[in-house]
């Protein structure tokens, strides 16, 4: 048998160009129904970072990879501080290169907002039940620090309504 390697970085906090070398991860694999994946009777989860990196082997398919600053207990709770999770698959062999980023709060709320009001521009929320979480998630992150990358990615989404 021939397993395959995936080789995960993990970025610095809201800067996704730059290893992370002051945070301890710790890495999972997962199907693709989010559940971790078990191999040989081991789960493919907690692999603890060195230096923002972790090689983790692996059965040849198709995973997705996210890292959490605290080691998960199960399948149901990885962690604390998630990255992005990154879909990879590698066959026999494969040689991955895997980079998560951890988005920072302002971040994840451009996005979150973004997905809010499409889905209440659909019906799917109540527009004022939007408009008072999105004025609420305002409040809360109000003194928090804006980083860089965030307002860069704020271009991207629409503007506030």
């Amino acid at each position: 048998m021939s397993a395959a390697s995936l080789n995960v970085w993990i970025t610095r906090v809201g800067d996704p160009c730059h290893i992370d070398n002051d945070h301890k991860w710790f890495v999972h694999v997962l199907d693709c129904d989010g559940k971790v994946v078990e191999w040989c009777g081991k789960p493919l989860m907690n692999f603890e970072t060195k230096c923002g990196h972790a090689d983790i082997t692996v059965p040849p398919g198709c995973y997705t990879v996210c890292a959490t600053w605290s080691p998960g207990t199960s399948s149901d709770f990885l962690g604390n501080h998630l990255t992005h999770v990154q879909i990879v698959r590698v066959n026999c062999g494969d040689h991955a290169c895997v980079t998560l980023f951890p988005p920072t709060l302002h971040h994840c709320r451009t996005w979150f907002e973004h997905a809010m009001q499409v889905h209440a521009g659909l019906g799917a929320l109540d527009r004022d039940a939007v408009a008072n979480a999105i004025k609420a998630i305002g409040v809360a992150l109000a003194e928090v620090k804006r980083d860089p990358f965030t307002e860069a990615m704020e271009m991207l989404a629409p503007a506030r309504q």
